[in-house]
């Protein structure tokens, strides 16, 4: 159990950890306690929380919960304090070196956003299939051939994957990705990745958030009872 004010270690041994549901949650509470720091709020309740993000403060408390004692009752948490600790358990108060696979319109997207640099995600290595692409500078960093992973991969150390590559060769090229030392992998493909188990992998797929999106809509904006 960590002591009040000090920011605990991600837990190993197997006790309760938060699911990916309150994970999400957790990123968004940071963003919503860095702009109230922005603001000058230096103190935030759960109902604060809660009501910015449309959640319950009893959610809230929950989801903090796994931070360790940092409340104060009838103060709340102090905002320096808790976005210190969100960040230590999401990982990103440190650098996470990024590889790219698949430089097309999206991947350029990516390699633009400012968002993922302030998080600690810093792209170091690019690949792509077309040989016409082979040898291209984008953004600073020379783009590889699939072949050059392992070499590439090992010399900048990169932990983190995106694949952006056509479904057809995503499995391909994420067993490419963690023989070569890959920890995590974030699909944007549609296709379902069948790794290892000590794998990480998360994938977005536009289309369903976009069918989930129509689907709302055709509702009337309604969340769908469950």
């Amino acid at each position: 159990m960590s002591k009040k004010g000090q920011i605990p270690e991600p837990d190993s041994s197997g006790a309760a950890k938060p699911s990916r549901a309150s994970v999400g949650r957790l990123s968004l509470y940071l963003r919503r306690l860095e702009a109230l720091q922005r603001e000058g709020v230096s103190k935030v309740s759960s109902r604060l929380l809660g009501e910015a993000l449309g959640v319950t403060d009893a959610q809230v408390r929950k989801d903090l919960a796994y931070l360790g004692n940092l409340g104060h009752p009838g103060i709340g948490y102090a905002a320096p304090e808790l976005i210190a600790a969100i960040r230590h358990v999401l990982g990103i108060d440190r650098d996470w070196p990024t590889a790219l696979v698949g430089v097309g319109n999206l991947a350029r997207a990516l390699l633009r956003y400012q968002g993922f640099v302030e998080r600690g995600f810093h792209f170091v290595a690019l690949f792509d299939a077309d040989p016409a692409k082979i040898g291209q500078t984008l953004e600073g960093l020379t783009i590889h051939a699939l072949e050059a992973m392992p070499t590439v991969l090992a010399a900048t150390k990169a932990e983190l994957g995106i694949l952006t590559v056509p479904s057809q060769a995503a499995q391909s090229v994420a067993e490419a990705l963690v023989a070569a030392g890959i920890r995590g992998v974030l699909n944007f493909t549609p296709q379902v990745l069948r790794l290892p188990a000590h794998i990480s992998v998360v994938s977005v797929d536009l289309t369903v958030q976009l069918e989930q999106l129509a689907f709302l809509v055709q509702l009337g904006g309604e969340e769908p009872t469950r």
